[in-house]
């Protein structure tokens, strides 16, 4: 992932150094007032494809607790805020483990960290035919904050809208590790 910190009506998300630098102008350009355009449709979580994940449940749930896993690493690592905390390159890898070490740098030097949780609901869309790939979908509600890692006060608002994203997971050694996490879009619904 190239994008470090997108915008969102000025101000840098929090989760946001897991997007690609086409959100920066999704987020930029839904920041303007009204301009009289149709509004886009907000995204939905695609199902997963009923075929790799029945034919493959097991490995399925191993891919999704590898994911909720990476999220785990990501929210202990934040608070306090270390960019070199093991877990991240135990649950990350390439790019998106640079990515990630590279905004909270820019977080921990700023004196913040990240306190919440987050409302999950991902699913496995494919699982390559030797089981060492899979790309998981999830509408995530983010219940996250910016907060000064000093006094405790949050620095930001909670958007109040999930996002969709579509992640690459790669099984190395055993475990599940995200290896691109890209933003499809905000305001989706979870799939049934």
């Amino acid at each position: 992932m190239t994008q470090q910190l997108a915008i969102e009506c000025g101000r840098p998300r929090r989760l946001a150094p897991l997007a690609a630098l086409a959100v920066l102008s999704l987020a930029v350009s839904g920041c303007s007032g009204s301009s009289g355009a149709k509004q886009p449709t907000p995204p939905t979580a695609r199902p997963a494809d009923s075929t790799t994940t029945t034919s493959k449940p097991a490995l399925a749930d191993e891919v999704v607790a590898g994911y909720r896993a990476f999220w785990d690493a990501y929210l202990a690592a934040a608070d306090p805020m270390n960019p070199e905390d093991p877990r991240l390159g135990e649950r990350t890898i390439g790019n998106e483990l640079e990515t990630v070490q590279k905004a909270f740098l820019a977080r921990h030097s700023a004196g913040e960290v990240i306190r919440g949780t987050l409302d999950l609901a991902p699913r496995v869309a494919t699982i390559n035919p030797n089981g060492t790939a899979a790309t998981v979908m999830d509408c995530y509600a983010d219940h996250t904050g910016i907060y000064d890692a000093a006094s405790g006060t949050r620095k930001d608002k909670e958007s109040g809208v999930r996002h969709l994203v579509r992640v690459e997971m790669t099984l190395i050694a055993g475990t599940w590790k995200v290896s691109t996490l890209t933003l499809e879009g905000d305001g989706c619904t979870p799939a049934q």
